[in-house]
């Protein structure tokens, strides 16, 4: 039985464990929050108890999730285009974002990106563009949004529009090309390690990708 306070090797395999299916863990032996954090995400994606413990329940649940089962989509490259319709694409948006799957459509394609990640991306960043700072400042990707005065850095845009238009290319050329400044390859647990300080939003956002696919393709 593991759980927050634990330290031992057994940890630090569970650590690894978190890390190969995409959180943001480092291995230390020792169960701080941040572990408790992502155990806790494991558990709500596996629909088990979430309590961030780890005992018989979870630790069978962590043997059948694999990371080519639990979320093989946090691992998939982001360039490359999609061909849904823009009715496919309109269908998968929710609340603020719906209307604007034209935009996502053409810029993500203009810029060999996966509209399903863009999408996700505002999505998890934005409340699906119902958040303070999307309302306020038309910004649905938390850019220049730092943790320590997010809505005072972050950058406002004219539109939401404006803010797709602007930001996929920015994020394809220092997240997803190999000579970006923030390359660690073009996958969502790739763009975790330095686009947000969560531990989970690189999952969170794959499993997005997910959701959003299967609203597409209904």
């Amino acid at each position: 039985m593991l759980r927050q306070g634990s330290k031992s090797m057994a940890v630090g395999n569970l650590q690894i464990y978190l890390n190969s299916i995409g959180y943001k863990i480092k291995m230390t032996g020792y169960f701080d929050f941040i572990t408790t954090l992502c155990v806790k995400d494991f558990q709500r994606h596996t629909k088990i108890k979430i309590d961030g413990v780890v005992g018989p329940i979870t630790q069978a649940h962590i043997k059948v999730n694999p990371p080519s089962v639990y979320c093989p989509e946090v691992f998939e490259h982001i360039l490359g285009i999609e061909t849904n319709t823009i009715e496919q694409i309109a269908q998968a948006l929710k609340y603020d974002l719906v209307g604007l799957e034209v935009g996502f459509q053409f810029y993500s394609a203009a810029n060999n990106v996966k509209w399903t990640h863009v999408v996700a991306h505002a999505a998890l960043e934005s409340a699906w563009g119902t958040s303070y700072i999307a309302r306020k400042k038309n910004n649905l990707f938390g850019f220049m949004a730092y943790d320590s005065s997010p809505f005072a850095s972050a950058k406002k845009f004219k539109s939401f529009e404006d803010c797709i238009k602007f930001w996929i290319p920015w994020w394809r050329k220092y997240y997803l090309l190999s000579t970006g400044k923030f390359y660690n390859g073009d996958t969502e647990y790739g763009v975790n390690k330095r686009y947000a300080s969560s531990s989970i939003a690189g999952v969170s956002k794959a499993f997005l990708v997910r959701s959003i696919r299967q609203a597409a393709n209904k």
